[in-house]
């Protein structure tokens, strides 16, 4: 492989080049026996042309990649490939917004050619995330070599990626379609195992465990074994109506219609028949066991009491924890009626024996010697239904049909260390498990699922896909494991090809480290510790604030900052006996006790104190605003002899300023006084004769301050807003 990298490299500079100009004319990524041996003859080669290709390829596909001569030449060209046709629309677009990001300018005439630097530095700042020095040897590789400069004929090459890219697209938006067309008919295995996992989290924290939670809402008759009605109709009340079928299912994993307390809860269900192993094995029963830890004969222990006994009887399983699996009602006790549940309770074998790893390699050598690979009996024995899930009754039925007669149970126990109540394909052969989880990962993310994939794959149409087209379409679509040991894995019959089949099981696979865990909290007080929590409704557990409570939360929160404010007293203008108006302090009341202002849109309302306390008396003059205007000084100084301030009127003429509902309003700038009702001259108020107040003649008549000369004779023929002016200034 050497010699043959450095022959290449001496005939054109770089083995990409070779590669482009001489061996992959076609651009599909592959090469034959027939086209290597044209290639080197026309590089000019002497050698043993077949000998050197058989050496290469070491697969007996009887084709070449430019992974099989230069893996890391083919990294590169592999990334730049994927970056250009995700990057731009066609080859003239490409070298058009190469160059301008280069220069950094937009070029209205269109650019055909770029130039070594211009390459470089365009692609840079184009998003290039990999080596300068990748991007030469890309240059090297395309370039026209006597001119010196990347052409648009040298990207032709750039259509043929950009058709697969639009592909694998099209395969995409098929795939959200049937992948939304299954969660609405909930057929999906991963959707099952989230619900069931919201399930658990949520009888986690209603009821502080699992084990009271299965006695007190699912079998309340104290039963290790549940059966499918009483289970749905327990998943009803708790809310779970909806998913309760799909609950059922991840329940019951061996579809015998029953389920047991181990399938909820596999590690404190092998913490309770330890406990029932050791009081039958000490006291001889749980009434023995009982009266021999009730010591003061009260006919009921507390948590305090139990784990003092569990101390002194030398049991080293937790005993806090199994006192709350005890404590159906959760009020701190355990009564006699509390434990007699175990007598009727015959737990599963592997919940009372130790892993046993010698019967767990016997095993695996068994798989081997039965069926020639592991992929194999995993596929046709254990994991039947292609969850990547195996329970406890799948593998005592593989044992079965393997001929094994050794420690199931604890072979059992040695591959589910973890008491997660299944075993996956990464307990049986790691390496294939890997092999799998990555190519479902690589699928999923490049064509939305299994399915698209292979209808992407088989371009023939034919249904099935050799050996040679399978390696061909990784290749092309940038799958960069290994291929040979993905396709032995998943062509466990060694036929040399694949159906769907035989690759779609991967679709409803069940990966762990896809699963977004609940895991709940082992210290979650219950619902009977905490008095008037409501419970849950639905399987979305988690507390979701409602617009109306959180509004009213807000408001809470704003008067308790009002109330903890220092008070500011107000001026407020009020009349006195005599006649006279004077100022006083007046605490304002919070803003939680004030009446609610009308919505009003951006102006500021003022009102007069001379025209308080009328708004009832039936006037349809109290009924209509005056509007001053942001240009109230440029009416004001029409016509007087100095300036007024909007702030000075406002103040000698003791307005009340209303805040508007819009905040930041300027108040000197948009406000609307009320302003009293005409009536036309010629037309009588014989409806409401109520009058509310002097008229402006009548306060011109008596002015606080004495107008000159100039000034009275302006007033004849002044407007009411400028007598109004006059009056109070």
């Amino acid at each position: 492989m050497e010699h043959l990298r450095h022959y290449m490299i001496s005939a054109t500079g770089s083995v990409l080049r070779a590669w482009m100009e001489f061996f992959d004319q076609d651009m599909d990524h592959r090469i034959t026996r027939a086209e290597f041996s044209k290639g080197l003859r026309e590089l000019g080669y002497k050698g043993d042309v077949f000998n050197l290709f058989s050496v290469l390829d070491d697969d007996d596909s009887n084709e070449l990649t430019l992974d099989e001569v230069d893996m890391k030449q083919a990294t590169i060209w592999r990334n730049f490939r994927v970056f250009v046709a995700g990057r731009f629309k066609s080859e003239e677009d490409f070298v058009q917004r190469v160059a301008d990001a280069a220069e950094g300018i937009k070029h209205r005439e269109p650019k055909d050619r770029l130039s070594r630097e211009d390459f470089c530095l365009g692609m840079r700042k184009c998003g290039w995330n990999w080596g300068v020095a990748d991007l030469n040897w890309i240059f090297d590789a395309m370039h026209d070599q006597r001119e010196n400069v990347l052409k648009i004929d040298n990207m032709r090459w750039m259509s043929i990626e950009l058709t697969r890219r639009q592909k694998k697209q099209e395969a995409k938006a098929r795939s959200r379609k049937w992948q939304a067309l299954r969660t609405r008919q909930g057929a999906s295995p991963q959707l099952k195992h989230r619900h069931f996992a919201k399930f658990k989290a949520f009888l986690q924290k209603r009821y502080g465990n699992l084990i009271r939670a299965w006695r007190q809402a699912l079998s309340q008759t104290d039963s290790m074994v549940l059966s499918k009605l009483h289970f749905l109709k327990a998943a009803a009340r708790l809310g779970f109506a909806k998913e309760s079928k799909e609950l059922w299912k991840a329940l019951d994993k061996d579809d015998s219609g029953q389920a047991s307390i181990d399938e909820l809860d596999p590690k404190n269900a092998e913490i309770l028949a330890q406990f029932k192993v050791w009081v039958t094995q000490r006291f001889g029963g749980v009434r023995a066991a009982f009266e021999a830890i009730d010591s003061d004969s009260t006919r009921f222990i507390t948590s305090a009491e139990f784990s003092a006994a569990m101390t002194k009887f030398e049991f080293t399983k937790p005993s806090k924890q199994l006192f709350s699996h005890f404590d159906k009602d959760g009020d701190g006790k355990i009564v006699i009626e509390d434990v007699l549940f175990l007598e009727n309770w015959n737990p599963l074998p592997f919940l009372v024996v130790p892993p046993n790893y010698k019967a767990k390699n016997e095993i695996r050598r068994l798989i081997l010697v039965r069926t020639g690979q592991y992929m194999k009996a995993w596929r046709r024995l254990l994991d039947k239904d292609a969850t990547n899930r195996c329970n406890w009754y799948e593998f005592s039925d593989c044992c079965q049909v393997l001929g094994y007669t050794g420690d199931v149970a604890g072979a059992w126990r040695a591959f589910d260390d973890d008491l997660s109540g299944y075993i996956s394909l990464k307990e049986i052969d790691e390496a294939s498990a890997m092999i799998l989880s990555n190519f479902r990962k690589w699928a999923l993310v490049e064509f939305g699922s299994i399915r698209s994939l292979f209808a992407v794959f088989d371009d023939d149409c034919s249904g099935s896909l050799s050996w040679q087209e399978f390696r061909y379409a990784c290749n092309v679509y940038g799958y960069d494991g290994s291929i040979r040991s993905l396709f032995n894995a998943l062509d466990v019959d060694q036929t040399g090809s694949l159906t769907l089949k035989e690759i779609v099981f991967l679709e409803d696979w069940d990966d762990a480290d896809e699963e977004d865990a609940v895991v709940p909290n082992e210290g979650a007080k219950t619902t009977t510790e905490r008095q008037g929590e409501v419970s849950m409704p639905s399987a979305n557990w988690q507390v979701t604030d409602r617009p109306a409570r959180r509004f009213e939360v807000l408001r809470r929160k704003r008067d308790l900052e009002l109330r903890a404010m220092p008070v500011i007293p107000q001026l407020r203008l009020t009349k006195t006996g005599d006649g006279e108006y004077s100022w006083t302090f007046a605490q304002s009341p919070p803003r939680s006790q004030r009446e609610p202002r009308l919505h009003t849109r951006q102006k500021m309302s003022v009102r007069s104190q001379f025209y308080e306390g009328r708004e009832d008396s039936g006037d349809e003059r109290t009924d209509k605003d005056w509007t001053l205007f942001s240009s109230l000084e440029l009416y004001s100084s029409s016509w007087a002899d100095t300036e007024t301030p909007t702030s000075m009127l406002l103040d000698k003429i003791g307005l009340e300023v209303h805040d508007s509902v819009i905040e930041g309003a300027d108040v000197s700038t948009k406000v609307a006084p009320r302003r009293p009702a005409t009536v036309p001259e010629g037309r009588s108020r014989s409806s409401k004769p109520s009058r509310m107040g002097p008229t402006l003649d009548e306060l011109m008549a008596t002015p606080r301050r004495l107008p000159s000369t100039s000034q009275a004779h302006a007033m004849e023929k002044a407007t009411s807003f400028q007598k109004c002016l006059a009056y109070y200034l």
